[in-house]
């Protein structure tokens, strides 16, 4: 892991006085800040490639100093107007600039886009991105990072009971979707229906999805979609603060605490976070589920077996210098969580009786842990920048259950049924070029490792070796002020070396027979693609933005395509994989229009696409011969079509006032089958409104009320052999209050989901396959405490 480190400790121990010393003058940015009628706006300066900045003071001006010649992008943001992304050419003097935000009472329109490649403004991105802030995340928080994202169009959730889910952008998950958490991909086992995103919720600062086609900057596995999280903007110059999290969820207990501390004392920053998490068996509000021809009991409306408990810490440090940055950030995610009591074999009225502790975590459960140590450096290259990020990465996912449930007497594993532990190192190279101040250029390189390996008396995934490298093209041109192209070409190369595997066969006793059955055979396989896309953005009057962007897209069949074999119980099936498969092709269309001024902001995005040899894990009419394995799901291939779009509209009515309604459709073929595609979501319409309560005294400020409905149709549209689901309704509200006490600011959160205790079931939910309805009502108590140690 040595070349994690090699940035950072070369930044550290020369800084200055080696590579990054120049020998040319320094600069200064400076200038003032109003609205459009002149008031000064003390607002919040930022520059990307070195993540410093400044604050407008009381008359709205501000001062960047000591800054080396070269091209910079700056944010400027105040809340009630929209930001400002501005690209400076800094050559051989000082620049001053006066900028007029306008406003905006949305706050949408206050966000920048801080991971777009080239830096810029949201407009000028040819794809469909949507941005939320921690803000947006604590409203939404109901114990998972992925279940905050849910309340954006176009994002669903795949959930195995209340703390595991993952997300689904536009009708697609697991591989096609790609995580990045500071530039690196997240590898964990993300294949896994049940397996959950390794996220603390409580250390996401901001997230920016792109929507549709990403794989030319980001890798193949960003075919659907891209999950951007960033880092927040670290405290000024001579800051230290930080924040506590408490918060508490009625319907499960679930216990949430969360510490924080960030500063930045003379270039060297640091930021921490340590989060516990707990939870017991949640409610449902039924007493009762049918599954197998079997009516079977829910004791005390508690589904047993569901408790958990997460434990998180990460932590940053780094330099930061007028050549640019360089950060060191260690994280670890651990998260213990039971599988209801029927996740092996059919259940039965016995195994589903309460012992009468809720907290419980017993068999079968699944322990992971995701390690991840990232080397994140910017370094400015004359008037250019080069970005290079380095991880290593350690996922473990054990599942635990006993023997004789898999029709084994014992094993020398004890209770581990599957152990999954997978090694991921990964290196990102991308160099930023300014041509002109029409042209930007971005040249690229990605590679990663992979090595996994398996133990316990199971068997699902064999041993294997991924290797695959990238490299990108990307060219941005400003044809005019209101209308800016892009387009780029991708090379990508991989393999795959899989291990073959054999298993003992076991008698109706239990006993082994001494004989063996292979579950899989040995597999080397290359693959290699070229991959590209195009787009515009047309900003053809000050409230109208129109983007179109079309990509080819490429992605291979992984591992667990090609050779899975086995009972994966969090699912309830068998998974059967083709050594066979191609890789995949798509052709996607993505088109956005947006219509914006000071209190509206209308979006329309739909789009198309076209996939060749799509792979996809699908339901036959079998039964498993392996013991407690339920129906057998295979992985097969066709052609297919995705459309579909999103809708959102948001209004303000009046300062106080504000609505929202945001509208999604998925709609797949099978082209070869004339069928759905299975575990596709189902068409929504979420509504909500905001009102800040005039409560405002001098201990009572910033109060807000909220109340969102979302209806749910019926997805009938399945295939072969998959269930229908009926729509449901879900109402939501919620309080929000800022205090003081003393001198201490707290911030509380009071909010309700499920507020009707609807009977419901989610059709990507893993528990549908037992016809376990999802959880009840439930209350959410959360008290945010922020904290200064210094200031500038």
């Amino acid at each position: 892991m040595r070349f994690i480190f090699l940035p950072i400790f070369v930044l550290l121990t020369f800084g200055d006085s080696f590579l990054f010393a120049q020998a040319s003058p320094r600069f200064t940015i400076s200038g003032y800040i109003t609205d459009p009628s002149g008031e000064a706006l003390m607002a919040t300066i930022l520059i990307h490639e070195l993540g410093s900045g400044d604050y407008a003071d009381e008359n709205g001006h501000f001062e960047l100093n000591n800054l080396n010649p070269g091209n910079y992008h700056l944010h400027i943001s105040h809340l009630g107007y929209k930001s400002i992304t501005q690209t400076v050419h800094l050559e051989n003097k000082d620049l001053e600039f006066n900028w007029v935000m306008e406003p905006s009472a949305i706050t949408l329109q206050s966000l920048t886009i801080e991971a777009n490649p080239f830096k810029n403004g949201p407009v000028e991105q040819s794809q469909t991105i949507d941005v939320i802030d921690r803000n947006f995340i604590e409203k939404n928080n109901s114990g998972t990072f992925s279940n905050a994202l849910a309340k954006l169009p176009g994002i669903s959730t795949i959930n195995t009971g209340v703390g595991i889910s993952k997300p689904v952008i536009r009708g697609m998950s697991s591989n096609r979707i790609q995580v990045n958490d500071r530039g690196i991909k997240q590898e964990g086992q993300q294949w896994g229906a049940d397996h959950g995103l390794e996220i603390d919720p409580f250390d996401v600062d901001r997230v920016e999805i792109v929507k549709g086609p990403a794989s030319l900057i980001y890798g193949s596995d960003g075919m659907s979609g891209v999950i951007n999280i960033s880092p927040a903007p670290l405290p000024m110059e001579g800051e230290i603060r930080g924040h506590l999290i408490n918060s508490y969820q009625t319907n499960n207990a679930m216990r949430s605490h969360s510490a924080m501390v960030e500063g930045n004392e003379d270039g060297f920053i640091f930021k921490g976070r340590v989060t516990f998490q707990d939870y017991q068996d949640y409610r449902v509000p039924a007493d009762e589920f049918t599954y197998a021809g079997y009516v079977l009991p829910v004791y005390d409306n508690r589904l047993k077996n569901t408790a958990g408990k997460e434990r998180h810490f990460s932590f940053m440090t780094g330099i930061r210098k007028n050549w640019g940055k360089s950060t060191l950030t260690v994280s670890r995610f651990g998260q213990q969580a039971g599988l209801f009591t029927g996740a092996v074999g059919i259940p039965s009225s016995y195994n589903l009786r309460h012992n009468g502790d809720y907290s419980n975590i017993e068999l079968p459960n699944q322990d992971n842990s995701h390690l991840k140590i990232i080397s994140n450096t910017t370094i400015q290259l004359n008037k250019n920048w080069l970005e290079i990020d380095l991880a290593y990465q350690r996922n473990v996912r054990q599942e635990n259950s006993l023997p004789h449930a898999h029709g084994i007497n014992s094993s020398e594993y004890g209770n581990l049924a599957l152990g999954l532990y997978l090694d991921t190192y990964t290196a990102n190279l991308r160099y930023n070029r300014q041509v002109n101040e029409k042209q930007q250029v971005i040249i690229g390189f990605q590679s990663s490792l992979m090595n996994n390996d398996f133990s316990g008396f199971e068997f699902l995934l064999p041993e294997f070796q991924s290797k695959s490298a990238g490299i990108f093209y990307f060219h941005e041109y400003r044809v005019k002020e209101n209308f800016i192209l892009n387009a780029g070409l991708r090379l990508d190369i991989a393999q795959h070396q899989i291990e073959s595997h054999s298993q003992p066969i076991y008698n109706s006793s239990g006993e082994a027979t001494g004989n063996e059955i292979l579950r899989n055979p040995e597999i080397d396989r290359n693959y290699s693609n070229l991959s590209g896309s195009t787009g515009f953005s047309w900003i053809f009057s000050r409230k109208s933005n129109l983007k179109f962007n079309l990509g080819s897209s490429y992605r291979i069949p992984t591992p667990i395509e090609l050779a899975t074999n086995g009972i994966h119980h969090g699912n309830f099936r068998h998974e059967l994989g083709n050594s066979s498969l191609e890789s995949e092709r798509s052709f996607q269309g993505d088109l956005n229009y947006t219509y914006s001024k000071e209190n509206i902001l209308i979006g329309i995005s739909p789009y198309f696409a076209y996939y060749n040899n799509y792979i996809y894990l699908s339901p036959t009419a079998e039964f498993s011969t392996l013991p407690g394995a339920g129906t057998l799901w295979e992985y097969r291939q066709n052609n297919a079509i995705f459309a579909g779009g999103e809708i959102k509209f948001h209004w303000s009515i009046s300062p106080a006032l504000q609505s929202t309604i945001a509208a999604e459709y998925v709609y797949n073929q099978n082209l070869d089958t004339s069928l759905p595609l299975p575990l596709t979501p189902p068409a929504s319409i979420l509504t909500g409104i905001e009102w800040k309560l005039p409560l405002e005294t001098f201990w009572l400020d910033n109060n807000t009320l909220y109340v969102e409905y979302r209806q749910v149709a019926a997805q009938n549209r399945v295939d072969r052999n998959e269930r229908v689901t009926e729509g449901y309704g879900l109402l939501e509200a919620g309080l929000g209050l800022e205090f003081q006490l003393g001198k201490q600011m707290l911030k509380l959160r009071i909010s309700g989901q499920n507020l009707l205790n609807e009977y419901y079931f989610n059709h990507l939910s893993r528990y549908r396959l037992l016809n376990l309805p999802e959880q009840g009502r439930n209350f959410n108590i959360n008290l945010k405490i922020p904290f200064q140690i210094k200031n500038q």
